[in-house]
């Protein structure tokens, strides 16, 4: 029994009275045409479905991508610069407008909109615009919601061409067959079908007839041209997904899945050959200080340029990756002998200290290096790739800017590492940390002046631990901010208490690091502990050495500023024996210079020793700044220091560190009881 769909169909089909041309040529449009319109709303779903997806993922990326870029101008208040960089954004075809709304206090919200966009319905995305935890403002940003209408259009044009193409492809063979000749057309036709499954050039035939088998031919070749563009176009957009799945998106150098690939492949092929490779683990130190200095775009700058001299200083054959962040990974094939690595990791390090221009303005880091040998070090990739980190965390343990070969007992030693870090943090949990403080005296009349607050371990096990044991490896994990915080409370609480007691301590010195004074917490922790204890600005007193002087990020040049505003003193810790720059000590005229106790040791037999000396001293005298020495230990020491007019000194002829209570005893001259100065 037929379906009554079918029955109705031929009904109206043979009420037609056409020809059999004229029903042959409907019969195959039906057949070419009926199935697309019929499946043509699953397609449309189905199409839908999948390119909605990646049209959100585009949306997203254009916000954060602009986002990105508003930060710095937000950050500067360069209007200018905000405004060209979102007539940039509204250039894309999917963005209809913008609008930034700014946390800056009067400031009013910004519309950036594309002539004659209309809001009103758009698809609305956006995103927080924040500088280091700072929040700067707000983005919106407005898409085109037609925009997956006008692909599915595109689309629904190209298979309309194509059906039309396949119905005018059957109507040329069906009519040509009810004509006279059939045979060697359908073999043409077979010749020209079997190019086009093959993408080859057999598939085009030359059509020197002009009836309507010549035309189908031609328009068959029309199709083959088209198949050929479709097929370059598919092969296009496979190589640009390859690109983003196995490649770098910064620095174009192969990313951690490919080089993950290429170096099994190079493990598996020196296996069998007997030969060796050379893993380098290569990590650019200190790059958070370049990107606080000239902000994320000149840190992607740098990255981009450290990867071009990587690749110009290896061999072709030799393979480099970036493996995250400012990280980099280099694989040396065929190595013979571990000098010709060691030579090659020194190539690497002069060609990355090399000055980088980042908008007029001149970038220079460095490097550390960890080197793994196969088969020495390591039998697979995975291991090489550990070995050489740890390596790497050597060589930077040794003082960065160099490189070191993995040795078995380095792997104890990041144990022993990890280990440390982790009763550091058992250490802050259970207040393990307990201040000595070492009294400065006047040089001429040994009345104390104050004293500095020197940090010490009470270990449960190891007894006193000096902090030179443990401040390193708090650096390298992150406690140092929270152990620096420990510090100001106690030092703060300890002032509080002498003060009750009647002590005459002075003041105060704390010592801070270069991490915590990149650090915002460090003004917060210091106004909350001073409030809490009631001490005085000129009570505390802050010693920075020469590397955060030097430091020119914003961060740490406002945190100066706010002290400076404070009237909070500052002595300058070690000096002589970094930058000495003379230029940021007159900006910040702190109220002490300490000399370092490496230029005190010798002062008594060395000339050059106290030439350096005197020459600090007078240097601090003309800038109005009083002079620590520490490390004073001898009589001869004291006298050479008095001569010159150094005002105060510090070290074992006077005190060594000692507890809270014995320091104060000596700060009252053993005259109180003891009760009273605990």
């Amino acid at each position: 029994m037929e379906p009554c769909g079918y029955g109705a169909f031929m009904s109206v089909f043979r009420g037609l009275q056409l020809s059999i041309q004229q029903a042959v040529m409907l019969a195959v449009a039906t057949a070419v045409i009926g199935p697309l319109l019929l499946l043509w709303p699953l397609d449309q779903a189905i199409t839908r479905q999948t390119q909605e997806p990646l049209l959100e993922q585009s949306r997203r990326a254009s916000l954060l991508l602009t986002a990105a870029t508003l930060v710095e101008p937000l950050w500067s208040i360069d209007e200018t610069a905000t405004a060209r960089v979102a007539r940039e954004a509204l250039e894309e075809p999917a963005v209809l407008g913008l609008r930034l709304i700014e946390n800056r206090p009067d400031a009013k919200p910004l519309l950036f909109m594309r002539e004659g966009a209309e809001l009103q319905g758009s698809i609305v995305l956006h995103t927080e615009l924040l500088r280091e935890g700072e929040r700067l403002g707000r983005l919106e940003m407005h898409f085109d919601p037609a925009q997956i209408d006008r692909l599915l259009t595109e689309r629904l044009q190209s298979s309309l061409l194509m059906a039309a193409a396949q119905t005018l492809f059957g109507l040329t063979v069906l009519t040509w067959v009810l004509y006279r000749r059939l045979a060697k057309p359908i073999g043409k036709l077979m010749q020209q079908a079997s190019g086009l499954a093959t993408r080859g050039q057999q598939g085009r035939v030359s059509w020197g007839r002009r009836d309507e088998l010549g035309e189908l031919g031609t328009h068959l070749n029309a199709v083959h041209d088209q198949i050929d563009t479709l097929f370059e176009q598919l092969q296009t957009q496979k190589t640009e997904i390859e690109q983003v799945a196995l490649y770098d998106a910064l620095t174009g150098l192969p990313n951690r899945t490919l080089f993950a690939e290429l170096a099994r492949s190079a493990v598996a092929s020196a296996r069998r050959d007997g030969s060796q490779l050379a893993l380098l683990f290569v990590d650019l130190d200190r790059f958070k200080a370049v990107n606080d200095a000239f902000g994320h775009p000149g840190g992607d700058h740098l990255l981009r340029e450290l990867a071009t001299r990587l690749q110009a200083s290896l061999r072709e054959a030799d393979v480099v990756c970036r493996h995250s962040g400012d990280e980099f990974l280099v694989l040396l094939h065929g190595v013979r002998g571990r000098e010709v690595v060691a030579a090659t990791a020194d190539r690497l390090l002069q060609a990355l200290e090399a000055p980088v221009d980042i908008d007029g303005r001149e970038a220079v880091i460095t490097a550390s290096i960890g080197i793994a040998i196969f088969p020495d070090d390591a039998a697979d990739h995975e291991t090489l790739v550990r070995h050489a980190d740890t390596a790497m965390y050597v060589a930077k343990r040794l003082g960065r800017d160099r490189h070191s070969f993995f040795r078995e007992e380095f792997d104890e030693l990041l144990k022993a590492t990890q280990a440390l870090e982790h009763e550091l943090e058992v250490a802050l949990a259970q207040d393990q940390f307990e201040l000595h403080y070492q009294p400065q005296v006047g040089a001429a009349d040994g009345i104390t002046a104050g004293c500095e607050a020197l940090i010490r371990w009470r270990h449960p096990e190891r007894g006193l631990v000096p902090p030179g044991s443990f401040i390193s490896a708090a650096e390298q994990c992150g406690l140092i901010a929270d152990i620096g915080a420990w510090t100001l409370r106690t030092a703060c609480r300890q002032i509080a208490a002498w003060k009750a007691a009647g002590v005459p301590f002075g003041s105060v010195a704390v010592n801070v690091s270069a991490l915590e004074f990149r650090s915002r917490r460090l003004l917060d922790t210091l106004a909350s502990a001073m409030a809490e204890h009631g001490v005085q600005a000129h009570e505390l007193e802050l010693e920075i050495t020469e590397s955060v002087l030097m430091t020119d990020t914003d961060s740490a040049q406002r945190i100066l500023s706010r002290l400076r505003e404070l009237h909070m003193p500052l002595a300058v810790d070690d000096f002589g024996t970094g930058y000495s720059s003379l230029a940021y000590l007159k900006n910040l005229r702190p109220s002490k210079l300490k000399i370092d106790r490496s230029f005190v040791r010798h002062i008594e037999d060395d000339p050059d020793d106290r030439v350096i000396v005197q020459a600090i001293v007078s240097l601090a005298h003309s800038l109005g700044i009083r002079v620590v020495a520490e490390g004073v230990e001898t009589e001869g020491q004291r006298a050479f220091l008095r001569d010159i007019g150094c005002e105060l000194i510090q070290g074992y002829l006077v005190s060594r560190p000692q507890p809270a209570a014995d320091a104060a005893r000596f700060m009252c001259g053993a005259r109180e009881p003891e009760d009273a100065v605990a």
